[in-house]
This record gives structure tokens, sequence and C-alpha cells, in this order.
């Protein structure tokens, strides 16, 4: 076996192809980070002149003029090839120590298990995949846990949907308030339209909103500028905006209708003993058509400042090995009624379909499904869609000098002195 330095081209072909592939082990992110101040690697292991492991590394200035290095969802490698395994790592220590690295990180894009939408287990691999973490510890690998919540680099649990069916079937199986929420949200006036590299103005702005409503860490527009430089032929932006003429014409079919049903619950109350039950429909009626009155002028007056329609939700997807992701959304506070997050998720998984994907990965949350979780609404929102509880292996991080130790003897005292 050999352990060489990869150029662009034969990394690219590499990881397209292999299992584990994931938009963070491509050259399109890895050029993102490089401009972003990350000194890029791409290194792997050759045999009999094939290439049979891989991966992207982050090299990042710490402390001390030493560095850290970082294979996100990396490696892209057989875990069972112990042989291979063991190499890979033995050479990936000289080669981080030749660059004044002291620690190496890794996340592999490996299920660790398969669980139902309510977090059950369904699909049980722990014993096979205790494999893979014991292999690794085996070869020095510190494994950071099997964490609940986000505290890890990436996140170790997600909720996906595995698309082996027409989008009409898969639908049936959404939740009764989210095919409820989807249809309603297209009748008071969302559409859904893709965005291009002068919308990302509006992203970030949608972004910002949301992150400081939600206490979120969000990017400044300049990264999402160099993203997309970087990143456009894996990412989608979806944006989701408010039509002024469907808004106006369903809030004003809302108010007749229920001016007509007030007229017949009038005409009962005329014709018939009034009791508790007609006063009680007259009164929800009355409610409903000053609620409808409140809201027409609303939409006059949307009309009137946004004849074109405003932006009022944005979803950022990335094309993902077999899987199409959901990596960021948001939405403005003052149009969260017309909840968009159901539209624009709605086209994201209409499109992965179209587009042949095995899986669309909702991405992010955690593995604490009680309502006390303070995330729980997030899993709840993605539960609606009927998919699966998909939990990776997580985090694990690797010795390469002594320095290591030094680190984290640091981290902890600055842990403390903040506690």
């Amino acid at each position: 076996m050999e352990f060489k330095i990869l150029n662009e081209e034969q990394f690219r072909e590499f990881s397209k192809n292999h299992k584990y592939e994931s938009f963070m082990q491509t050259v399109e992110l890895g050029n993102l980070k490089n401009e972003l101040g990350n000194t890029i690697h791409y290194v792997g292991v050759f045999k009999n002149k094939k290439l049979i492991a891989a991966t992207l590394l982050l090299e990042e200035k710490s402390i001390m003029g030493r560095k850290t290095f970082y294979a996100p969802r990396g490696f892209l490698i057989d875990y069972d090839d112990k042989d291979t395994l063991k190499f890979f790592t033995d050479e990936l220590k000289k080669y981080i120590k030749c660059h004044k690295g002291f620690m190496l990180t890794i996340d592999p894009n490996v299920i660790y298990r398969v669980r139902s939408s309510e977090g059950e287990i369904i699909n049980d691999d722990k014993e096979k995949n205790d494999v893979l973490v014991n292999n690794l510890k085996e070869l020095g690998y510190k494994h950071f846990g099997f964490n609940k919540y986000l505290e890890s680099l990436q996140v170790r649990w997600e909720y996906r949907l595995k698309l082996d069916r027409p989008y009409e079937e898969i639908s049936k199986n959404f939740s009764k308030s989210t095919r409820k929420n989807i249809e309603s949200c297209y009748k008071k006036g969302l559409l859904v339209r893709k965005g291009a590299i002068e919308d990302l103005p509006s992203m970030e702005k949608i972004f910002e909103s949301t992150s400081k409503r939600k206490d979120f860490f969000y990017r400044s527009l300049d990264y999402y500028q160099k993203m997309y430089k970087h990143m456009h032929e894996l990412m989608t932006i979806y944006i989701a905006y408010l039509n002024p003429d469907i808004y106006y014409n369903h809030t004003k079919d809302l108010l007749n209708d229920e001016k007509k049903n007030n007229d017949e619950i009038l005409k009962k109350m005329e014709t018939s003993c009034v009791g508790n039950k007609l006063l009680h429909q007259k009164e929800v009626s009355d409610n409903l058509i000053e609620k409808y009155k409140e809201e027409l002028e609303k939409a006059k007056q949307f009309k009137k400042e946004y004849p074109n329609g405003k932006d009022v939700g944005v979803l950022l997807s990335m094309k993902s090995g077999d899987e199409y992701l959901t990596l960021s959304s948001g939405l403005l506070e003052e149009y969260k009624n017309f909840t968009p997050k159901y539209a624009l998720y709605d086209s994201h998984i209409k499109d992965a379909y179209e587009m042949g994907y095995k899986y669309v990965d909702f991405y992010g949350i955690t593995g604490d499904f009680e309502k006390t979780n303070p995330y729980y609404g997030i899993y709840e929102f993605k539960k609606g869609f009927n998919g699966n509880v998909v939990e990776l292996v997580g985090q694990f991080s690797l010795k390469v000098t002594s320095f290591y130790n030094f680190y984290n003897l640091l981290r902890k005292i600055k842990h403390k002195i903040k506690k």
C-alpha cells in the first residue's frame, strides 16, 4: 500500500462514487474552506495502483504555532478493512506531524442505527458498528461518545425520508397536520421558486431574522457569496414568497363564505328556537368575520406595498451522495402564520424524487424525543413527514503528538473558568 497526496481530480472521482459520499467530502467544500482560511489537503491510499481510501483534511491554526486537522464526515474508507484503516491512520499521523499538527478529528458518515419516526430502534446494526468504533479505538482514536444533543462538530442525529415510492404515495403518509399545513400555505398565497446569486441578500436577511429570534448561529452575506461561488452546483436555494393576488383573493373568499354562513345561522335563529348551540355558532361566525375583515385589510395593504410579492422563507438544500439534504431554513416572524416551511420542504421532497435521490435528509435533530427537550419543535416538524431517525457513529479525535494532552488540559481549565 502507498500513501499519496491526491490532486483535486483524483479526489473528486473517488469521492463521488464512494458509499460514504457527503457534500462535506468534496472538492467544492475544500475550495470554499480554502478561501475562508483553511489549508486543504487531499490524501489517499493506493493498493496495486488503485485508490482504495481517501479523505479531505482541513488544516487550521491553533495555539503556539500548532495546528489541528479535521476530516469532516471522513474518512472515505472501508472501516471493516483493519489493515487499510491502520495503514491510513499511521501515515496520516506522520503526515499531520510533518505539517505541525497535533490532533486529527473525524466524524464518519456511517449510520450507527436506524430508528422509527418515534425514535425506537428498528434496524439495530449496533453490534456491527460497535466493531467499527472499537477498531478506531484500538488505533488510538478517542470516541466523543454517543451524544444526544448538538455538542459535536457535526450533528449525530438526523431525520431521513426514504423515497422508494412516487411522491403522491409518500405524501399520503405525512401526518394529518403536515398535509393540512402544506395545502393551507399554498391556498394562502405562498409560492416557491429557485433562487440564484442575486437572491443571496434576501436569504441572508431571512436567516439573520431567524437566528436572532431562535438564538441560532448564522453566516454573513459574504460567506454565502463565497459558498455560492464554489458550491452552486451542489446547492439549491428554495425561496417561499407570498403572492399578493392569491393572498388577497383567498382572504376575500374566506370572508364572503363566512358571511354566507352567518346569514344561514341568522335564518335558523329566525325560524327555530334559539338555544346555546345556535348562539355559539353565531358568536364563532361573528368573530371569524371580524378576523377575516382585519386580514383582508392586511392583504390589501400587502398588495399595495409588495405588488410583486415578498420573500418570507428560505431553504438551503445540498446534494450529498444518495441524499438530498435540507441544510438550513428560516422564515420572517411576521409571516409565520403562512407556514412557509411546509411549502419549502414540500418542494424539496418533490425535487428529490424527480432527481432520483434515494433519501431526503432533513438533517439535524437531537436524540432526546421528550417534549421537554428545548429542540423538540425541530424534531416534531420533521416527524410530520413520517420518515426515520438516523443515528450516526459519532465523532473521534486522534492524538498525533504529546501537545494534544497539553491542549486538552488548557481546554478543561478554560471550561472551568467559564463555569
